[in-house]
């Protein structure tokens, strides 16, 4: 099936659409844009969609003062007074972020507009981003598949009611008081797959992609809240003084009385870490013990002591929940691994992996082509091969 993507250029289409959306667009400007908007019927519906975009104007708010070029200029004179090997993904990227979610178009390319004002692609997007989809493993050892269960309720395990409450979420209550026996359900996600679960207690947990929680349908009668994670989870305790909130996840427990907190714990990653948004909690590995406060993270490699990190930025660790990767200095590998398990690639390394850093926000609706696209201008060289991420050397 065919589709349309624009190439204006996305520096000027960008540029124009922000200050229409800012207030700060002369007429000159608005004739161009609105010229642009006439020469095609579809001109005109993309543009109409994105001044009407309730995303688009949420998020916009935060990049009103980005000059896409400006900033573009601003990283290039950085890098070339000695910054090299840190990536800020920054400014127009951001604002380019934003506005490729939102549209839905395609991915960017550069032309000579000479010849074009746009080009028809014969093919989707290879690697689309992820959604809400995960596998429910009923105690009885049934599955659900959620992403294609209807709302409303699937099941009764005992006294307790499981409903399908939204696109994404699951909640368990209780129907009566009494004490149930403890089964437990396992809450599974694939790669491009995340989903929120609410557990009979109240307390809320995300899974992110490649991600699984087993717990208990009910904790009535138990005298603590145990439940067991791999992958990576974001949990909402709900408070309860009386029985203590702990989360197992290969052989490191996190102990908690009411908080919310990211657990980070893939089987590719060189450690599990517990990063804390509020509250308080303690994290046991074997003979190590440490308390965290807010915008604190535990890091533990399977082995030896805790290390304790201050100053991270908590809310950030944890944007993957509301939609955003975030990248804290991170190197070009740990990108590579969050963009295989979202948009279900594999990556290949010609040569070694370049030693390079960034660091950014980014809407994870953004389409794997349209990513790279902009990776591409912080000087990291891609082939997309089918499902494969090739990286080559730079």
């Amino acid at each position: 099936m065919a589709f349309k993507y624009w190439i204006m250029t996305k520096d000027r289409l960008l540029e124009l659409v922000i200050q229409r959306m800012d207030g700060g667009m002369n007429e000159e400007e608005r004739l161009e844009l609105e010229a642009w908007a006439a020469e095609e019927a579809t001109n005109r519906k993309w543009l109409d969609r994105v001044m009407n975009e309730e995303l688009f104007n949420k998020e916009i708010r935060q990049w009103s003062q980005v000059d896409p070029g400006a900033g573009y200029l601003r990283w290039r004179d950085s890098e070339r007074a000695g910054r090299a090997g840190f990536r800020r993904i920054v400014g127009w990227m951001a604002a380019a972020c934003i506005l490729a979610v939102v549209v839905g178009v395609g991915f960017w390319r550069h032309h000579d507009l000479s010849k074009s004002t746009s080009v028809i692609a014969t093919a989707p997007p290879t690697a689309l981003p992820g959604r809400n989809t995960a596998t429910l493993t009923l105690a009885s050892g049934q599955q659900v598949l959620l992403d294609s269960a209807g709302v409303g309720q699937l099941a009764m395990q005992g006294n307790v009611k499981l409903t399908k409450v939204g696109s994404g979420s699951l909640a368990y209550s209780a129907a009566n008081a009494k004490d149930n026996a403890i089964v437990y359900n396992l809450l599974t996600t694939p790669r491009s797959g995340t989903y929120q679960v609410i557990l009979p207690d109240g307390t809320k947990v995300w899974l992110n992609n490649v991600s699984s929680l087993r717990y208990p349908t009910s904790f009535i009668g138990q005298s603590n809240r145990s439940v067991f994670l791999t992958g990576e989870g974001f949990f909402e305790v709900a408070k309860d003084p009386t029985k203590p909130f702990t989360v197992d996840v290969n052989g490191e427990k996190v102990t908690v009385l009411g908080t919310g907190f990211n657990i980070k714990a893939y089987a590719d990653e060189e450690s599990i870490q517990t990063t804390l948004v509020s509250g308080r909690v303690e994290v046991q590995a074997g003979n190590s013990k440490v308390q965290l406060h807010p915008d604190e993270q535990a890091q533990w490699k399977g082995s030896g002591e805790v290390t304790l990190i201050k100053g991270v930025d908590a809310n950030e660790v944890a944007s993957w929940k509301d939609g955003f990767f975030y990248f804290g200095k991170a190197s070009l590998d740990e990108v590579m691994r969050q963009l295989a398990r979202w948009y279900d690639v594999d990556v290949q390394y010609k040569g070694p992996v370049p030693n390079l850093e960034f660091a950014g926000k980014i809407d994870r609706t953004v389409d794997l082509e349209t990513l790279l696209e902009f990776l591409k201008k912080n000087e990291v060289h891609f082939q997309l091969e089918g499902k494969t991420i090739v990286v080559l050397p730079s």
